[in-house]
Order: structure tokens, then sequence, then C-alpha cells
């Protein structure tokens, strides 16, 4: 199988998820930015990973701009962010803020956890965080780890790897 890992990573949860996978499948791993879209022929999996921030998922529009490219390939996406994976109703609304139909109906979708670290955080997202978490009625946890190499196994049996020993 002829797998490659293409993410977006803004604080590093994604990126650790996308290596795990890569080890996980032997698959190459690039950064999204720096994948050129050519390349895409040389695959028959693609798997791309991109954070999600104030609801909106980082980097979907290079997936999205060459899904006719895709069209033959078995892609799948996973976003990682702090909602829980049990949590569907919110990943419904996320998946149809973010991804278009057809991209909804080729791909197959995981969401995984995140971590949250307070003083690593941008000026920018400091301040969006402190705004969402004075309208909350139970404040949110600001240092919050919940990235687990467990949590890509799902992803690798659907890409068509085997979990480990």
């Amino acid at each position: 199988m002829n797998t490659v890992v293409l993410y977006q990573s803004r604080y590093g949860s994604t990126k650790q998820y996308a290596e795990w996978i890569a080890e996980e499948l032997g698959a190459d791993i690039y950064p999204a930015d720096s994948f050129p879209a050519e390349k895409f022929a040389w695959y028959d999996t693609v798997i791309f990973g991109a954070p999600v921030f104030g609801g909106a998922v980082l980097g979907i529009a290079g997936i999205e701009n060459n899904l006719a490219v895709l069209q033959n390939k078995r892609l799948i996406i996973f976003t990682v962010g702090l909602t829980s994976p049990e949590a569907e109703e919110r990943l419904s609304n996320l998946a149809a803020k973010n991804f278009s139909a057809a991209l909804q109906k080729h791909a197959t979708f995981f969401h995984l956890r995140g971590a949250l670290e307070y003083q690593k955080l941008s000026f920018g997202h400091k301040i969006l965080l402190r705004m969402i978490r004075s309208s909350m009625p139970n404040k949110l946890d600001l240092n919050q780890n919940h990235v687990s190499r467990e949590a890509v196994l799902p992803l690798v049996a659907a890409a068509g790897g085997d979990f480990p020993e």
C-alpha cells in the first residue's frame, strides 16, 4: 500500500498524530503546505490531518482544491481539537461547515482530541480563549492534554494497517 500522510499543525498535536500514523503505516509524511499537488498521483491512500480553531479546519482548501485528483484514492481526513470524538452533533456541524458535500461523500473522517497549553498559545488565541471561557458555565481547563498514540489505531485500521502487537 502506497500511503502519504499530510498534516497542518499549529501547536504540535496534529503533527504528533501524523507522525504516529505514518510510523504505523510505513507511510511518507509531509507538512501539507510543502506537498506539491502533482505528487498525489504517486499514492493510493492520502491521509490529511488538521487542527480545528474556532470551528474552522485549517488547510482543508488544499484537499478540496484537489478533490478531482483524489477521487480514485482512499482519502482519510482527521481533525484535532478539544471536542470529544463522542460529541457527534458538534462534529457533524463541523463537517457541514468545513467540508463540501463531495468531500464528505468521498472521505472517511476521524476526530482526535488534542492538547491545550495556554502558555504556548499565540496572543490572538489567548484572547479568543479568554472570551470563550468567560461565556462558559464550567470554566475550561487551560492546560489539558488528550493526545495519545492509541487514538490513531482506528484510523490506522481504516487505512489498511494492522494494530501493533
